[in-house]
């Protein structure tokens, strides 16, 4: 109940608050020639106000937005926080016009990110329908692109009523691809591209200059070396390691905690008929999964 009235207060006032202080000045140029740049100028006005007053009722609950696993309880503390912080920024991220004029007018994306928590480059592009939760939890380097729907995963809700929070970072001219998925922990490094759709889960780390081709999907834990390429279409499983400047081929599958250190470890993984097997299995599967998503 008490969760209720406080969210109910916190909404009026961020989409409350901007409307009236809109209004007012309006209101205080009704009878002048600066009625018209006014009016001209007001929804920038909003924006800035809308910015200004979410942003600022959520720093007293950015405490809350840290790395670790919780339950998801309101009785909580830091779960109690975090929904406070999720409303907040929620308000201007689903308010796609307004978010979209943040993203466009480059002082009101810095002032958007700043007052959210965020405290790396500014220098990087991202877009309105790109999933972000947890700014204090994200790094962008200096040029890093993030592609049109992307997920950027800071928080996982799993089945046993708990939360699982963690860092997300993207190096210096980093790219990651339309539709792709980055689970929370994640670490890409400098130069390093996530192609197209491809999948990256938790806690892995992405290599300086490594390139993920399409769909290709890297389980949990898995470590991809400096340069590194991951073909087309691969899986790379649990806890895998691929060394430095290996290349895996188009439509491998790499078997769980493996470590590919060098280009011969891949050639031996890969020629293998367990391995052509395998990997036309898992092909299938996530062909399937393709079609279906589609389809949906």
């Amino acid at each position: 109940m008490v969760f209720s009235i406080a969210s109910s207060c916190l909404l009026a006032c961020i989409f409350g608050l901007p409307l009236a202080a809109t209004y007012a000045l309006f209101n205080l140029c009704r009878n002048s020639l600066w009625v018209w740049p006014v009016l001209l100028l007001a929804p920038l006005i909003y924006t800035v106000c809308f910015v200004m007053t979410a942003g600022g009722l959520s720093l007293p609950f950015q405490s809350g937005i840290i790395a670790g696993k919780f339950p998801r309880d309101l009785h909580h503390p830091v779960y109690r926080k975090r929904r406070f912080y999720g409303l907040c920024w929620t308000s201007v991220y689903y308010f796609k016009p307004l978010y979209y004029l943040c993203l466009s007018i480059p002082w009101l994306k810095w002032l958007l990110f700043r007052l959210f928590g965020y405290k790396g480059s500014m220098n990087f592009t991202i877009y309105a329908d790109t999933w972000i939760r947890d700014l204090p939890l994200l790094s962008f380097g200096e040029g890093t692109y993030v592609s049109n729907r992307v997920t950027l995963g800071t928080n996982l809700a799993l089945s046993n009523g708990q939360i699982l929070v963690d860092k997300i970072t993207c190096g210096r001219k980093s790219l990651v691809g339309h539709l792709a998925l980055i689970g929370l922990g994640t670490q890409i490094g400098e130069e390093a591209e996530i192609a197209m759709r491809c999948e990256i889960g938790i806690r892995c780390q992405i290599g300086n200059g490594a390139l993920v081709q399409p769909t290709s999907g890297i389980n949990h834990h898995c470590k991809i070396g400096a340069k590194a390429i991951i073909g087309t279409r691969s899986h790379i499983d649990l806890a895998v390691q691929i060394g430095p400047g290996v290349k895996i081929p188009a439509s491998a599958f790499v078997p769980g905690r493996t470590k590919v250190l060098t280009q011969q470890d891949a050639n031996a993984i890969v020629s293998t008929e367990a391995h052509i097997a395998t990997a036309s299995t898992r092909r299938s599967q996530h062909m399937r999964t393709v079609v279906d998503e589609f389809a949906g």
